[in-house]
C-alpha cells in the first residue's frame, strides 16, 4: 500500500494484512494442497523451507570446499607434490591464492598450475635448510647426531 500523505498514514493501522499474506503466499507458490492456499499452514511450511534453505547454503559451501580440495590434490599428485606442502610454501612466499582459484588453474590452465608447483618446489628446497628433512650444515653436531 502506498501512503502519499500524513493523513493517509494516520488512517492506516499497523501493517497491511493483504501484503503480508501475499508475501507468504508468493513463497508457497510451488507447494501442493492446503500448504499453498491456507495461510496458517503456509506460514509453518515456509518457515521450515527457509530453515532448510539456510542449511543447504552451508552444505553447499562445505561440498564446494571438498570438491576444490579433491581437484587440487589430484593435480598436485599428478605433478609429484602434495597439496598441503604446496599451500604452506605458497603462503610463506606471499602468493595468496584461494582454493577456488587454484582449482580453476589446475583444470583450465595446467601450465600455470605447473609453474606454481615448480615455484613451490623450488622454495621448499630453498627452505629445506630449516626443516628436518634438509641437509645438515657441515661442522655442526646436534643431539640428533649423537
Amino acid at each position: 500500500m502506498v501512503i502519499t500523505s500524513p493523513t493517509l498514514f494516520a488512517r492506516t493501522r499497523g501493517g497491511d494484512k493483504y501484503w503480508k499474506r501475499r508475501r507468504v503466499f508468493s513463497l508457497t507458490a510451488h507447494f501442493y494442497g492446503r500448504k499453498k492456499n491456507c495461510y496458517t499452514s503456509a506460514i509453518r511450511y515456509v518457515h521450515r523451507a527457509l530453515q532448510y534453505n539456510t542449511l543447504a547454503r552451508q552444505l553447499k559451501k562445505r561440498d564446494l570446499k571438498e570438491l576444490y580440495d579433491t581437484r587440487i590434490t589430484a593435480a598436485c599428485t599428478e605433478l609429484g607434490t602434495q597439496y598441503t606442502d604446496m599451500k604452506s610454501v605458497l603462503d610463506n612466499t606471499n602468493i595468496a591464492l584461494d582454493r577456488g582459484i587454484l582449482q580453476n588453474l589446475a583444470i583450465w590452465e595446467p601450465r600455470s598450475f605447473r609453474a606454481l608447483t615448480l615455484v613451490a618446489k623450488a622454495k621448499q628446497a630453498e627452505l629445506g635448510l630449516n626443516s628436518l628433512e634438509g641437509p645438515s650444515p657441515a661442522g655442526v653436531i646436534t643431539r640428533g647426531m649423537l
